[in-house]
């Protein structure tokens, strides 16, 4: 992954922590358009897996990368 790849990802991923609801690993796009392509896109670069339409699910390297990232420091 390049420096400009990872800084889009960070971006995408607090995009997704922020805006989208998570339950547990399982991210809901509420079925929103912009939440559904962001799950496709974080899934292509294995962050993610798509459930369905509407969920994904984080994958070991995405809660890796979003731990050491993305979080926000008030989140659980």
């Amino acid at each position: 992954m390049t420096d400009r790849e990872k800084k889009l990802l960070i971006a995408l991923v607090k995009m997704v922590d922020q805006y989208l609801d998570n339950y547990q690993d399982e991210v809901d796009s509420r079925s929103m358009s912009a939440g559904e392509h962001a799950i496709d896109a974080l899934a292509d670069f294995g962050l993610m897996e798509v459930v369905n339409a509407r969920f994904g699910r984080w994958t070991e390297a995405g809660k890796k990368f979003v731990a050491e990232n993305a979080r926000r420091p008030n989140a659980s």
